[in-house]
């Protein structure tokens, strides 16, 4: 199992400016080969306060450990989270990340 690093904020602007998009019900997915290996979450303000905010980071990491064997990891990865995270479980976001993958291998 590999310990993924977290991108630091001159990695992440990199991310996003050479990424593609998916988009789930619960998060949108950012993938990008300009910093291999690392990853992020973010849940900006819109999905609530400091509390719901960090459960939606939890279980966006969460999800992300279950789904790292079908991860390539050279590429970096940045879950951010949308306000319908707030009413979500783990199975749901779970489930929503790995619908996204299957999206990005089938390209």
């Amino acid at each position: 199992m590999k310990l993924w690093k977290r991108l630091n904020e001159r990695e992440f602007r990199a991310v996003f400016d050479d990424s593609q998009k998916y988009f789930g019900k619960y998060i949108v997915l950012f993938i990008s080969g300009a910093v291999p290996g690392k990853v992020g979450f973010v849940a900006s303000k819109k999905v609530g306060n400091a509390v719901k905010r960090n459960r939606a980071k939890r279980l966006m990491r969460e999800a992300f450990l279950k789904v790292q064997p079908e991860i390539d990891e050279n590429k970096s990865y940045i879950l951010v989270a949308k306000s319908s995270i707030k009413t979500a479980k783990m199975w749901n976001v779970y489930e929503d990340l790995k619908n996204l993958l299957k999206k990005v291998n089938k390209r």
